[in-house]
């Protein structure tokens, strides 16, 4: 049996547009890391047809962004890695923290913090050992408190420039 495994790639250029559909699917990605699950939310939720997520996937691995490829999956469960057993994700370093706080307190104000913690309790993990995978979907949760469209846009750039550098 195949499965699709998609990979975020950290990128040292220093700027990269993402479209609306674009931010979508890398935090989408980071939400269902299962292929077919993640196709499954696109679509339904997001109202994608497949031909429109393919060229959205194409795309990011054009630019290098994300990596898409095929691996062969055992059908034996026993094989399959348990949640003990995974490696551990590298954890989310002080300055995203730090930044975050504040290019959010530059769009809603002093209770940027509250904001953000509330989202991090979301994720049912503290701050200290938050994985760097779940970034985009922690930027994408705290963006929505952001009431204007163009400071929205401001903070997911700056975040999305931090979040390439870690």
């Amino acid at each position: 049996m195949l499965k699709y495994i998609i990979e975020l790639i950290p990128t040292t250029d220093n700027s990269v547009t993402l479209s609306s559909s674009e931010w979508v699917i890398i935090v989408m990605l980071t939400k269902y890391p299962d292929f077919n699950r993640l196709i499954a939310e696109l679509k339904k939720n997001h109202n994608m047809t497949i031909e429109e997520i393919k060229a959205l996937l194409g795309n990011l691995q054009k630019r290098k962004i994300l990596k898409l490829f095929q691996t062969e999956v055992s059908e034996d469960v026993s094989v399959i890695p348990s949640a003990q057993t995974a490696v551990s994700m590298p954890e989310t370093p002080s300055i995203f923290w730090e930044r975050l706080e504040n290019e959010l307190s530059r769009a809603i104000g002093p209770i940027a913090s509250i904001v953000i913690d509330d989202s991090v309790s979301e994720f049912n993990m503290p701050r200290e050992k938050f994985p760097i995978k779940f970034l985009y979907s922690l930027v994408e949760k705290v963006a929505a408190e952001i009431n204007s469209s163009v400071e929205k846009t401001q903070f997911q750039k700056a975040m999305l420039e931090v979040i390439k550098k870690i």
